[in-house]
């Protein structure tokens, strides 16, 4: 057994959280009464206590698993409560907030002779485990995972892990993970104030982009999502 670190926020991302982690370590799932759960051997510190920053590290990266992998996903907070693996628990107590969101679900069940085929194991440990090994996935999860919505720079930071990773945007285009096109506008509206104004990440560019060569912020949020799913799931140690 290992220490718990209760989770809060929006029944709909926890939920997400639940299903990506929903065995294996790190595990998220819920307790009828008292709501979702991070359980992790990583949550301790070498006396046994639990380690507060060790857990904000860890959220953030199971926040950057479930922000890659559900478009609509917002990332969770630690709520500030451990349970020790005998029961015993250190409360703190946080305001709550709440916000009306709505969620579409679609589940696919497979029969196999009639029989409904056993799940897939959950991707999300592979992610963290692999964050582990390759600092590179540690980073991009880290970018992801961090809270609120991502900006420009957050976006181009992810991009240029996944490029660097694989080599370079002609890999990507190559393994048909995204079209050159696609690329080239992502880096444009990131970084050319003639498209996104004081949120692009340069101040000042020469020419002015034609309108074929501009993504809104949130086609390039999905986009970059994709292409850090696609590069973890085809790591050779996934």
């Amino acid at each position: 057994m290992s220490w718990k670190a209760w989770l809060d926020d929006h029944a709909f991302d926890l939920e997400t959280l639940s299903e990506l982690f929903r065995e294996g370590d790190p595990l998220v799932a819920q307790d009828p009464s008292d709501g979702y759960y991070l359980e992790s051997s990583a949550l301790q510190d070498s006396n046994g206590q639990p380690d507060p920053n060790a857990a904000e590290v860890l959220v953030k990266r199971i926040n950057g698993v479930g922000r890659a992998a559900d478009q609509g996903f917002r990332p969770v907070h630690l709520r500030g409560r451990y349970t020790a693996p005998d029961g015993t628990t250190s409360v703190v107590i946080l305001a709550d907030t709440a916000e009306g969101r709505s969620k579409l679900t679609a589940t696919a069940l497979v029969l196999v002779n009639g029989i409904p085929a056993p799940q897939a194991p959950p991707k999300g440990p592979r992610y963290v485990k692999l964050a582990e090994q390759d600092p590179d996935v540690a980073d991009v999860l880290r970018v992801l995972g961090q809270l609120g919505a991502l900006d420009w720079y957050d976006i181009y930071k992810a991009w240029e892990i996944v490029e660097h990773a694989v080599g370079g945007g002609r890999q990507v285009v190559a393994r048909g993970w995204a079209m050159k096109a696609d690329i080239d506008r992502l880096t444009a509206s990131a970084n050319h104030p003639g498209i996104s104004g004081d949120d692009a990440r340069h101040a000042r560019m020469p020419g002015t982009p034609g309108p074929n060569r501009t993504m809104t912020i949130d086609e390039a949020d999905a986009l970059v999502r994709r292409l850090v799913t696609n590069w973890i799931e085809s790591h050779p140690s996934y």
